[in-house]
């Protein structure tokens, strides 16, 4: 008999061995999309976030714009009134509240009140000529769009000699 010899030997492999355990591919993808869809959450809360302020800030700016015009437009009211009360040669408040009408293009939609209170009777030592009037002129504007309204209101005093 014959026995020969075999040389069977056993190389060890270049790299790390990986040994696949049943069931860990699954897991790992059910993992990949939860924290795919918290992601999607989060910045869903944070794009919602953001168009809020956006939607806010919009807001504020129209509010401001408006309001502006509304003191300009008492602003102007008030010009109207004081002018009258000049050129008119010490009138009644009837003359100076009569309706004002601006139809400049910055103050449409915009209506403006003016008011007027008289004191005669005001005694001041240092005036010698006589008689003082004291003029207290409001203007008002209220201007609207939609459903934003704003309203300003300006207040002088005015005194005069005669």
């Amino acid at each position: 008999m014959c026995l020969s010899k075999s040389n069977n030997v056993i190389k060890p492999s270049s790299g790390p061995r990986l040994v696949a355990m049943p069931g860990s591919l699954a897991r790992q993808r059910g993992a990949t999309t939860i924290v795919a869809i918290i992601i999607s959450i989060v910045l869903l809360g944070l794009g919602i976030a953001l168009s809020n302020q956006i939607s806010s800030n919009i807001r504020q700016q129209s509010i401001e714009y408006y309001g502006a015009r509304a003191y300009l437009a008492a602003q102007s009211g008030m010009e109207v009134a004081i002018s009258r009360l000049i050129n008119g040669n010490n009138p009644a408040c009837s003359a100076i509240t009569q309706p004002v009408t601006i139809s400049a293009a910055n103050v449409q939609n915009c209506a403006i009140t003016l008011s007027c209170e008289v004191e005669t009777e005001v005694q001041e030592p240092e005036v010698a000529a006589g008689e003082i009037r004291v003029y207290a002129l409001a203007s008002q504007a209220q201007c609207s769009i939609g459903q934003l309204e704003t309203s300003k209101r300006v207040l002088v005093e005015v005194r005069q000699e005669e």
